[in-house]
């Protein structure tokens, strides 16, 4: 059952999901920030929610099907060491993605869609208290842009790693 076209569904899906992951925050990351960056503050206060809110629908199922396909392809190699490190250390590496998302950007993102007024960040208060900065204002709203998208480089750089590790440990499980 491991070596057949269940195996390959599965390890496409860890495959393509994180690359299609990578390639939406480097959208975000170069295309967005350079077209916000552009933005006088209160227009990058006035569209950066709205926008973000767009993405998720891309963004979201991408990124829970992600660890679907990095789990159960780590768990049809558990039997071969260099395959299933390879999927551990991409695993880890969403795990990182992750937090710095929930820790970072959704206080952040939440900040931004209460300067708006949008119902979201009411109901999302919780997220607000874990946020670096406080209010977004006309004042500050240079700073948290500066912020977002510097804490964006990061992202950036993990998801395009974790495409590259899912394809290490599929070389590795072929290799077998």
């Amino acid at each position: 059952m491991t070596d057949g076209p269940y195996k390959f569904r599965v390890n496409g899906l860890a495959i393509i999901a994180s690359a299609a992951f990578a390639g939406a925050n480097l959208f975000i990351g170069f295309s967005m920030g350079a077209y916000w960056l552009r933005l006088s503050p209160a227009d990058f206060i006035a569209q950066f929610f709205p926008q973000f809110s767009n993405f998720l629908y891309t963004i979201m199922p991408l990124f829970l099907l992600m660890p679907v396909g990095l789990i159960l392809s780590a768990r049809l190699d558990r039997h071969n060491a260099p395959a299933r490190r390879n999927w551990v250390i991409a695993l880890w590496l969403y795990l990182a993605v992750s937090l710095i998302t929930i820790f970072y950007h959704m206080p952040l993102n939440l900040r931004l869609a209460a300067a708006i007024g949008s119902p979201v960040a009411d109901a999302l208060d919780f997220y607000k208290s874990t946020a670096l900065t406080g209010s977004v204002t006309g004042e500050n709203s240079a700073t948290i842009r500066t912020l977002w998208l510097l804490g964006h480089i990061p992202r950036v750089l993990i998801t395009f790693a974790i495409p590259v590790y899912a394809l290490r440990a599929l070389a590795a499980s072929e290799a077998r």
